[in-house]
């Protein structure tokens, strides 16, 4: 059951990794039934567990149980009658929500770095893509948007979009390298599934990767998480010698870094975006503050302009925005926390806000605790990447709900140690000894005499 249920999860990373450039490239005129690519493997997933009676029922499954039946009565209430937005409404908020606490229940460390791992492998050939499309006009077919729209990305600075790599949109680079990220600091600083010369490169994708998007949120994004990772070393690090060892790395990286021509362009192309999104305001940094800070300041705002049974679940995405106005947009408001108190009204969709603040809480408590007990630094460096978009991120893009489910659910795997019976290699039966050796064979036999032939040995893989 847990094999089945791995690999559907893996499945489920895998189209999240590549749904863009199915919508973009592949089979550019089915872009809008693709944004559900990933649910029929969600609803095995689902389905299997129920059949197993070990799909969860904690009080966060309950609590968005009881949000969803309470989303759909308000929306009814407030005269909201579209079948379709209201049923993709409740997809976005709530369906994907439980797969956090499978994951967590069926994933361990050891499978939670085998994912690390291969999303580290896939930050080489992401980050080559987007620097063809950011040496690439603007018009060109591999910058097209969803749907072969031929100018479809989002302006960056100097006549470059703002690349997204396999992704459909720039948001999905803000929250992959992040999670690059995490899990290189790992590598680095603890268990290594990966060999120097495949690290190495990794290291460099990700570092190119940055100034390449020509986007803030992917350099600011993936500098907490570095930050995260400096300010845990004295924790997760059990020898002070071993902190000499990620230094080292990092420096490695670094020197190679000035030696890449396309790392210094997309410096120069970053810089002229940062000055130019100051705008009016003192500094580029100011802007950014600000814009943080609103996000949590508004929704007092939204609060007192929303209805008490709000707009209708899923009005404000765009599905539901091009259903009943046709035309795609932001509907209702475009930061996340108001979009939910006008869909939802202030009594739901504040209770719904505090179930995202909550999770964001008990899973870095859980986080630090695992820093703390057992130096196990991975939970914390996964809780940095994702914890802003459980928070606050737009649910309604796809790739942005499953980032944040995903990371959520890795983080929680992370927690579970390896069992021996995973890592223990099956020893071989002892052969019967010759007669002439009986004496020795008693010997072994007796109480407290260990025989190390027989006794497992712990063996881990490397990729």
């Amino acid at each position: 059951m847990n094999t089945s249920i791995k690999v559907l999860i893996w499945a489920y990373i895998v189209l999240l990794l590549i749904e863009g450039a199915l919508r973009k490239w592949v089979l550019p005129s089915f872009s809008d039934p693709l944004l559900i690519v990933r649910d029929p493997v969600l609803l095995a997933i689902y389905a299997i567990a129920i059949a197993k009676g070990c799909f969860p029922m904690n009080a966060f499954v309950v609590a968005t149980g009881v949000l969803a039946a309470l989303s759909v009565a308000f929306s009814v209430l407030g005269g909201h009658t579209n079948v379709l937005v209201v049923l993709y409404g409740v997809r976005i908020n709530y369906l994907h929500l439980p797969l956090i606490w499978i994951m967590g229940s069926v994933l361990d460390r050891r499978d939670v770095e085998r994912i690390g791992a291969f999303l580290l492998l896939m930050a080489i050939p992401m980050t080559l893509l987007m620097i063809a499309q950011f040496r690439a006009p603007m018009d060109a077919v591999i910058n097209r948007g969803i749907g072969s729209e031929e100018i479809g990305q989002i302006f960056g600075a100097d006549s470059r979009i703002r690349a997204p790599g396999l992704f459909s949109f720039i948001s999905g680079p803000q929250l992959f390298f992040p999670f690059c990220a995490a899990f290189f600091f790992n590598e680095i600083g603890g268990t290594r599934r990966l060999s120097w010369y495949l690290l190495v490169p990794c290291g460099l994708a990700i570092a190119v990767g940055l100034p390449v998007s020509i986007s803030r949120t992917v350099m600011l994004g993936t500098g907490v998480v570095a930050l995260v990772f400096v300010a845990s070393l004295p924790f997760s690090s059990a020898r002070p010698a071993a902190l000499f060892r990620p230094l080292l790395l990092l420096l490695l990286v670094g020197a190679a870094l000035t030696q890449v021509p396309v790392f210094r362009e997309g410096i120069e192309v970053f810089m002229i975006r940062w000055d130019d999104a100051a705008g009016e305001a003192a500094s580029a940094w100011t802007n950014v503050v600000s814009r943080t800070a609103s996000g949590f300041t508004n929704p007092y705002f939204f609060m007192r302009e929303a209805p008490f049974f709000g707009y209708g679940i899923g009005a404000g995405s765009n599905v539901g925005a091009r259903l009943l106005s046709g035309n795609v947009g932001f509907y209702l408001a475009e930061e996340e926390w108001g979009k939910v108190l006008l869909e939802l009204g202030p009594l739901v969709g504040a209770a719904f806000i505090v179930l995202r603040i909550s999770l964001v809480v008990s899973l870095g408590l859980l986080a630090w605790r695992a820093l703390r007990e057992t130096r196990n630094a991975l939970p914390l460096l996964i809780w940095s990447a994702a914890a802003m978009t459980i928070l606050q991120g737009q649910w309604a893009p796809p790739t942005i709900l499953g980032f944040s489910v995903v990371g959520a659910g890795l983080l929680l795997g992370a927690l579970r140690p390896v069992t021996v019976a995973a890592t223990a290699t099956v020893a071989p039966p002892v052969p019967a000894a010759p007669r002439g050796r009986r004496r020795e064979t008693r010997a072994l036999s007796r109480p407290g005499v260990r025989d190390l032939r027989s006794a497992p040995v712990p063996s881990e893989r490397r990729l």
